[in-house]
């Protein structure tokens, strides 16, 4: 199969094993190892042509597969630069290829004691690079393996068990797979500070413009709405109408920008309360943050889903609760943290986790982070609690 049709090939979820990894994050590190695989291209050349005896088979066999590696690298580097795009199946295509050429070098030039083996360490290292899950990572590291293995034991002269040779075998695929886990766990760390840094300018960017407008626009409607000539019942009505729909676009739109926050470093309690200030800026409906013990450090994940699961229930009180006044609790035990947003409206339906998404996204923002959620509402005397509550051994904690 040549790199046209392995570029060609399907890949189902390719992007979620390999960490998310966007397109851009893909397209800059195919750049990288494409000028990565020139240098060792040059060097592979200077060595074929060097001090050896020209015209020989051997020599003539090393120079075409090392010009079809130089074509097939050319090639994946033209159809990125006229496409600005790096497809996945183009990558494993060339990784495919690096394993087909070390293998074949090191079949050809003494097996366990062929000088070439070290190449092994640069395909996997690639491989992890690009593909940083370890569900697709391992499976890669361990056909390497595998196959240098084989060539240890079956290509002349072949590995000396007597002389203890196995262990020096054990020992370097041990590094194989270190090599791998390394360049995987900082390829990831890479790619996740540069996506934390894309969520904080997106946040900002938010926050500065369209944030802004929607503001402007709601305050106008609002104020259209309290000039038009009482005889104009429809007309205030829909003004109204607008305005409120306006205020819903607002707070949906201080969910990111609030939530950028705990991407600059933001303990969780700074962002809620800075978000309970928004709510009632935007809904005149007083909401304030009640905090007790003092907040572990948690991931930036868990942070997010709890801000998230927060926001939701702050979204269902603007929506239907008709309430009064709100409040946030943050409570920080020794075994357990729990969130939780009281209102004093109307209560909930019998049906409420039939309506939309919100309780459904609720539910699996908890359950992802290993904790509970609940809902207590009244629906005679009104109000609603929504609770999440996580031990913090189902918790991933920062070291910062």
């Amino acid at each position: 199969m040549n790199v046209i049709n392995i570029a060609s090939i399907r890949l189902p979820r390719l992007f979620d094993w390999a960490g998310q990894t966007s397109p851009e994050e893909l397209l800059h590190a195919a750049r990288v190892l494409l000028w990565v695989r020139w240098l060792a291209l040059i060097a592979a050349s200077v060595e074929i042509h060097y001090r050896v005896d020209h015209g020989s088979l051997g020599h003539i066999i090393n120079t075409v597969y090392c010009l079809g590696f130089l074509a097939a690298n050319g090639y994946v580097q033209w159809r990125i630069h006229r496409t600005r795009t790096a497809k996945p199946g183009w990558l494993l295509g060339l990784s495919v290829l690096d394993l087909v050429v070390i293998s074949f070098s090191t079949a050809m030039s003494g097996g366990f004691n062929s000088p070439y083996f070290p190449a092994y360490y640069f395909a996997v290292a690639v491989f992890a690079y690009v593909f940083t899950s370890p569900r697709f990572v391992l499976p890669w590291t361990t056909l390497v393996a595998v196959i240098y293995s084989v060539l240890s034991f079956a290509v002349e002269p072949t590995l000396d068990i007597a002389a203890k040779e196995d262990q020096h075998l054990f020992y370097r695929l041990v590094v194989l797979y270190a090599v791998a886990a390394v360049v995987s766990i900082i390829a990831g760390l890479e790619r996740e500070r540069e996506l934390q840094r894309q969520r904080i300018e997106i946040s900002q960017t938010i926050h500065d413009t369209t944030a802004q407008w929607a503001y402007m626009i709601g305050l106008g409607v609002e104020q259209a709405a309290e000039l038009v000539d009482e005889t104009r019942n429809d007309l205030k009505a829909k003004l109204r109408l607008v305005a409120e729909l306006s205020r819903s676009a607002m707070w949906e739109l201080r969910h990111p920008i609030d939530g950028g926050q705990i991407f600059r470093g933001e303990e969780l309690g700074q962002v809620l309360e800075a978000h309970a200030g928004t709510f009632t800026v935007i809904t005149s409906v007083p909401a304030e943050l009640v905090q007790r013990g003092r907040e572990p450090p948690l991931s930036i994940i868990d942070r997010s889903l709890l801000f998230s699961i927060a926001h939701n229930a702050l979204t269902n009180v603007i929506r239907h609760a008709e309430a009064a006044q709100v409040v946030i609790m943050l409570e920080c035990d020794e075994q357990e943290l729990r969130l939780s947003v009281s209102d004093d409206g109307i209560g909930l339906p019998a049906d409420y986790e039939t309506r939309g998404h919100g309780f459904r996204n609720m539910r699996s923002d908890a359950e992802r982070m290993g904790g509970k959620f609940e809902v207590e509402s009244d629906g005679d005397d009104g109000g609603t609690t929504v609770s999440c509550v996580v031990p913090y051994s189902s918790l991933t904690m920062d070291e910062r």
